[in-house]
């Protein structure tokens, strides 16, 4: 798929801005934060690109295509097939996943064994409401101090405005943040002589951040993180 001008712009400056957001005074780069908030960031554009591409009839709505879902304490989520499409499976010639994308970070042929992303949809459908949703779940040695909710809400309006102003089709969302994810695992692996990262993750355990962070993300009811918008 072609990417177009307004969405190479977009990606450099989203891979920019998450290095300057996600550096000490000293330059020292957070890897698990950061990580985890471009999967957060991910997740919660994959549901904005759906909304966008149900409206434009990219994809056709049918019963399963946008389900809202209440909790008992009045909680709002969005599953169904249209947010599956733009996070894990794509659109055909139409339009790329983060997945697509995303997984290429590991540079391993069996990441699709090593990550299981059916897995992680179910965990967070299990936890939906609960204390441990939009928890991501890590190895040992690995230090998380922003959740990925607190990413979306500090980050997400920021980023929304910004793709608005630069015009990007929401057709390109995903291959926005799947390129970045792709290209900031170098960083995030400790192999960018020039930026120092705080415990370096392995490439696997990377793309595993991204997607348990952006599964439970996409989900979220965009107006409680200051980003209910139809896009177009």
């Amino acid at each position: 798929m072609q990417v177009s001008p307004i969405a190479q712009t977009a990606i450099s400056h989203l891979g920019g801005y998450l290095l300057m957001q996600y550096r000490d005074v000293g330059g020292l780069l957070h890897a698990t934060n950061a990580v985890s908030a471009l999967g957060a960031w991910a997740g919660i554009f994959a549901q904005i690109q759906a909304h966008a591409l149900l409206i434009s009839r990219v994809i056709p709505q049918t019963e399963s295509t946008l389900v809202e879902v209440t909790t008992r304490d009045g909680q709002h989520f969005f599953f169904g097939d249209a947010i599956n499409a733009c996070l894990f499976e794509g659109g055909g010639d139409k339009f790329l996943s983060f997945w697509n994308l995303a997984a290429g970070a590991a540079r391993d042929p069996d990441v699709g064994t090593k990550v299981d992303i059916l897995e992680i949809a179910k965990h967070t459908s299990k936890a939906l409401g609960g204390a441990e949703f939009g928890i991501p779940r890590l190895r040992a040695g690995y230090e998380l101090t922003e959740l990925p909710i607190d990413a979306v809400r500090k980050h997400g309006p920021v980023l929304l405005g910004h793709f608005l102003e630069l015009n990007l089709e929401p057709a390109e969302l995903m291959v926005v943040f799947g390129t970045v994810a792709q290209h900031f695992a170098t960083f995030a692996a400790g192999e960018a002589a020039e930026v120092e990262a705080r415990r370096p993750m392995q490439r696997v355990d990377i793309v595993r951040l991204y997607m348990e962070s952006a599964v439970p993300m996409s989900k979220l009811d965009t107006s409680t993180v200051g980003m209910a918008t139809m896009y177009r």
